[in-house]
């Protein structure tokens, strides 16, 4: 079930809204301008990987759980793409699964979350999902997303997960509906094309932008977040929350640019499932 006050990651999503309100105050072309907000926004949760890991470490790992999962991964396509390795079922189409679950436990803990997780997907008839190939991958906040055909399957997974990964400690994806108590599961919804969170990351950037040109340069940054945010609560999105809610449009959105690469060719996966890794930035939470 969501979160009844957003939780944990509301506060984390908070925080980077006001931080980004901060930045339009500054009156440079970098921070007032939407996209390149959109951009810092998107960011928000994601850590820089510890210099002292190897990098093989991010292929270890993940092949180490595929082998605790093997079994229940017979019925799913692998494919490594440079940013992303990720699992689809023979037979479902991509285009369909719209729904996410995002995973995000702490980098501490992936070499036993991963396994629990990779167990835990096919049994409940998730039909494709991603986990972060390299490095930054993996410490970036949405490290692993899971994808369904409807909202309420969807969240049936996310209560299922949230509560078999509730002992670990949790990153956390900013932006997106938690789902139990920690934040280490939560959900999205791809609009239009459009990754969940890269939408909303542009809403909210656009939001910003025009509250601090209303309320003017000496506005405070908690003023000019509040302003913003009040907003896009008019049209429909849960600020509070910032659960996705189930198959209804919400107004306003839109398929502009977004921050996920193109599709790949050779294996027909849909772009959203071969997302960019995250630009290695500063978390607000250890990824220890």
């Amino acid at each position: 079930m969501p979160h009844p006050s957003g939780g944990r990651l509301a506060q984390l999503t908070r925080a980077a809204v006001v931080r980004a309100a901060a930045l339009t105050g500054r009156g440079d072309g970098a921070t007032s301008d939407p996209a390149a907000l959109a951009a810092l926004l998107y960011r928000a949760g994601a850590c820089v990987p510890d210099c002292r890991l190897d990098p093989r470490w991010a292929g270890h790992v993940v092949a180490v759980a595929e082998r605790t999962a093997r079994a229940g991964l017979v019925g799913h396509a692998r494919h490594d793409g440079p940013h992303w390795r990720s699992w689809t079922a023979t037979d479902v189409d991509p285009l369909t699964l719209v729904h996410k679950v995002y995973v995000s436990p702490a980098v501490r803990d992936l070499g036993t979350t991963l396994g629990v997780i990779l167990t835990h997907a096919p049994v409940l008839g998730v039909p494709a999902w991603k986990i972060g190939a390299d490095l930054p991958g993996l410490h970036r906040a949405d490290k692993i997303v899971l994808y369904l055909a409807s909202a309420e399957r969807a969240d049936r997974v996310a209560a299922t997960l949230a509560l078999a990964l509730g002992r670990f400690a949790a990153q956390g994806v900013p932006f997106t509906g938690q789902v139990g108590a920690t934040g280490i599961v939560s959900r999205g919804r791809d609009i239009a094309g459009t990754s969940w969170r890269a939408d909303v990351c542009r809403r909210v950037a656009e939001s910003l932008c025009a509250s601090r040109v209303e309320l003017g340069t000496q506005a405070r940054a908690t003023e000019v977040a509040d302003e913003a945010l009040s907003r896009l609560t008019v049209h429909g999105l849960d600020v509070r929350s910032w659960h996705p809610g189930g198959d209804e449009p919400l107004e306003g959105a839109t398929a502009a640019t977004t921050f996920p690469t193109g599709p790949n060719a050779a294996s027909g996966t849909p772009s959203r499932l071969l997302t960019s890794a995250a630009r290695q930035t500063r978390a607000e939470v250890s990824c220890a």
